[in-house]
């Protein structure tokens, strides 16, 4: 028997490659006196903090990522520039969680970790959805018959995915606190085809 692997959805996963300055982790400590809480943990006021002056390496760096994301994923001839749009940061306690979600008006969407512990912190990621008319009991999950899945993640962690993918955290284990900044991206340029008719020009 020969099976396919139809429609796949990639999670990239890599790491920043270098450790956080002294003057980034003190602005990002800093966020955390100006928070506000959502559904289920603790969200910074500012959702644009990788304008901040002081994080402008942290998202050359990651915007190094999405380019290479684009380039090995989406591998489109469109004049395309992916640019990151809103970001903020997470901050997770204990017994804290992140409720399933996706990132509507964004296209490709991205987690660094700032800090993490692989034995108790993860991501979830949610199968589209799902079918569910028929539940069976199943013995031995693989990529066909799973709706879930978890990764562990650990502190240089950068994760990437589409934005329609559904995602969330489980009830944070373990006594530390996770930090962790999403962010969303956009592009600008000219996507679709003149002849074809689906020509569009963002700027």
């Amino acid at each position: 028997m020969k099976i396919y692997q139809l429609f796949p959805e990639p999670v990239c996963t890599c790491s920043l490659e270098r450790k956080l300055t002294q003057e980034e982790l003190k602005i990002i400590n800093e966020y955390q006196k100006e928070t506000y809480k959502n559904d289920g943990n603790i969200t910074s006021n500012d959702n644009y903090v990788l304008e901040n002056k002081t994080l402008k390496n942290l998202k050359k760096d990651l915007h190094t990522k999405v380019m290479e994301y684009f380039d090995k994923i989406i591998c489109s001839s469109n004049s395309i520039i992916p640019y990151i749009t809103q970001s903020w940061l997470n901050y997770t306690k204990s017994d804290q969680f992140h409720h399933q979600h996706n990132h509507p008006n964004s296209y490709i969407s991205g987690v660094f970790y700032i800090s993490a512990d692989k034995e108790v912190d993860s991501i979830t990621f949610y199968k589209p959805s799902p079918e569910e008319r028929i539940k069976l009991h199943i013995t031995k999950y693989n990529p066909f018959n799973s709706t879930i899945l978890s990764f562990p993640v650990e502190t240089g962690n950068v994760f990437l995915f589409s934005s329609r993918l559904i995602h969330g955290v489980d009830r944070k284990k373990g006594t530390n606190t996770r930090i962790s900044l999403s962010f969303n991206v956009f592009f600008k340029g000219t996507i679709g085809h003149n002849r074809s008719l689906t020509e569009l020009v963002l700027e």
